[in-house]
């Protein structure tokens, strides 16, 4: 059995606390939840690397894999992440839980002061941040942005979102982009440092055995000198955005095989009362091994190597992503189309309806069983400002009924199509 329990430790700070007695180890998260914006993307995404490098009692990696050590072999980790227009980032960690060490030993408060350390007082040098962990990690935040390439899939997912969101805090990805990346300096860090330390969201997270109100106490005292402002930055995602007109994207690079992405918009986020009746039909369009899309654009017609579709559930998009040939581009693209208007027109069996409930519906009972996907979920919870459990959800996924899939189909509208393939090559001349 877990329970959860949400509180406000200070202005700005809330604590989600799931008391579970399921497994080994302790999940922790330390995190500040920033609005997602091109000039300071690559900025944030830098800090926990810079941070993670060490805290003023152990300045260094070896330090504080001692101390990590002492700990039972704890592990802390950089996280970055994105959901909607919120940039998170922090720390997520797991240690021994405390049923677990013997008796008289305080890993739980031993591990948030060091989770605290790690965010209020890192290694520094003449007052700022370490000249060489900045310039080290600035270098490997630019090698993961430039890897992104590598993966044509993920980067043409990026590319449709950033070409379909101009305008948008969306378009910009979890790491920033490149051009600032390269424009990181010790300095400017430094400064954002502080700022944020005064101002940021914060969200902590713990999941163990330990009961809510100690841990509540143990991050109050490894906070307790988080200074705060009275204005909290609060990040928010705008979902209500509505396509003027359909358009169309291309490019060409090397390639081994074209990408075709078609970006939709729901008008439904998170926090609407629709959400669940959206992840039902998105299940039943892409989002399922028994789909619409897998079965009859990739298994009866072969006209791509896959095919699936995704919801960001904050900013409410539908992308549906392919891989193919580039000659089936036109008939791959109508033939999701013609999936799309089938199930708006009603026209899928009580079965597929089923099938989609019940395939939903187990992704959220399972979430209980993994401790990295609780601390995603609620965290994504946090950002909607819910407190949904995943039981709850899976129940309203069960009894989604076929007229909240339509009326949820309904406002599905397409907003654009992107393609990648290779150049055009040009022909030998004689």
């Amino acid at each position: 059995m877990q329970e959860m329990f949400r509180t406000s430790l200070m202005p700005g700070v809330s604590l989600t606390c799931i008391q579970t007695n399921k497994f080994k180890s302790s999940q922790w998260y330390l995190g500040l939840a920033l609005p997602l914006e091109e000039k300071n993307a690559a900025l944030n995404a830098l800090l926990p690397r810079v941070l993670r490098r060490g805290t003023a009692d152990n300045p260094d990696q070896q330090s504080l894999a001692a101390a990590l050590d002492e700990l039972y072999g704890g592990v802390i980790e950089a996280t970055v992440s994105k959901r909607g227009e919120v940039q998170c980032v922090g720390f997520s960690a797991a240690f021994l839980d405390d049923e677990l060490v013997p008796e008289g030993t305080e890993v739980l408060d031993r591990a948030a002061h060091l989770l605290g350390d790690l965010l209020l007082r890192p290694a520094t040098r003449n007052g700022r941040l370490r000249s060489d962990y900045v310039e080290s990690e600035k270098q490997n935040l630019i090698r993961d942005i430039q890897r992104t390439v590598n993966d044509k899939a993920y980067y043409a997912l990026q590319q449709a979102i950033g070409k379909m969101c101009v305008g948008e805090a969306y378009r910009v990805g979890r790491y920033g982009t490149l051009r600032e990346a390269k424009k990181l300096s010790v300095a400017r860090l430094n400064q954002h440092y502080h700022k944020l330390l005064s101002t940021a969201r914060v969200e902590v997270y713990y999941a163990g055995s330990a009961s809510p109100l100690r841990v509540e106490q143990a991050w109050r005292e490894a906070l307790m000198d988080l200074p705060r402002q009275r204005d909290i930055l609060e990040p928010h995602t705008d979902w209500l955005v509505q396509p003027k007109k359909v358009r169309e994207f291309s490019e060409r690079m090397e390639v081994h095989q074209g990408r075709l992405v078609m970006g939709l918009r729901t008008g439904c986020g998170l926090n609407s009362p629709r959400y669940p009746a959206l992840v039902v039909a998105n299940a039943l369009l892409g989002g399922a091994p028994t789909s619409r899309l897998f079965l009859n654009v990739r298994e009866k017609r072969s006209l791509c190597y896959s095919v699936s579709s995704v919801l960001d559930r904050h900013k409410g998009l539908m992308l549906v992503q392919a891989g193919l040939e580039p000659k089936d581009f036109p008939l791959a693209r109508e033939e999701i189309l013609s999936q799309l208007e089938q199930l708006r027109e009603g026209a899928f069996s009580d079965e597929e309806l089923q099938a989609a409930r019940q395939y939903t519906a187990n992704q959220y009972r399972r979430i209980p069983d993994s401790q990295p996907l609780q601390v995603d979920y609620w965290l994504h919870q946090a950002m909607a400002e819910l407190r949904i459990s995943p039981e709850e959800l899976a129940q309203a996924l069960d009894s989604v009924t076929r007229e909240q899939v339509l009326r949820a189909l309904s406002r599905v509208t397409l907003d654009s199509i992107y393609t990648l393939q290779s150049p055009e090559k040009e022909e030998e001349t004689q």
